[in-house]
């Protein structure tokens, strides 16, 4: 686990490190959608709705997770760590931060979706605390392989 990180609140100056860190650390998706995990403007128009929390790296973003705040539940996607440095605490410090900062707006809750394909997530979820709470579609014109989401939720405590 990293020793002391500083994880901040993300600013447009931002977005071009956002999303090259998840189109990096997402590229594994590329096995059943034909496009990159997302943009420049995708990033931009989630800063208008929600936050991405990040850490920095030594020359780019290590880490970084995005939280949208829905009255008493939390939305957190886009977790990602830098492949260089993943197993080594990053992305569950970000999960813990955005659990905190869930919980400090009066969420009791947070949910996320994560695509069927991607077998080792469930697993690791479920470890974090996270229940399944069922499936949802995947509608992406450029899918290659046909998917879904699996919808998981873990309840906060005061």
């Amino acid at each position: 686990m990293p020793g002391t990180i500083a994880i901040r609140t993300a600013s447009a100056e931002d977005v071009p490190k956002i999303v090259a860190l998840l189109n990096i650390a997402f590229a594994m998706e590329r096995e059943f959608v034909d496009r990159d995990r997302t943009s420049d403007a995708e990033i931009s128009g989630l800063l208008r709705t929600g936050t991405f929390l990040v850490a920095d790296g030594a020359d780019a973003l290590a880490a970084c997770a995005y939280v949208e705040l829905h009255g008493r539940r939390a939305y957190m996607g886009m977790l990602a760590v830098d492949p260089s440095l993943q197993r080594r605490g990053w992305g569950r410090r970000l999960i813990a931060a955005v659990e905190k900062r869930a919980s400090d707006a009066g969420c009791t809750g947070i949910d996320i979706k994560i695509v069927d394909r991607r077998v080792e997530l469930p697993p690791l979820y479920r470890a974090l605390g996270f229940r399944d709470n069922g499936t949802a579609p995947f509608d992406d014109p450029l899918l290659i392989k046909p998917c879904h989401f699996l919808l998981m939720a873990k309840e906060l405590t005061p």
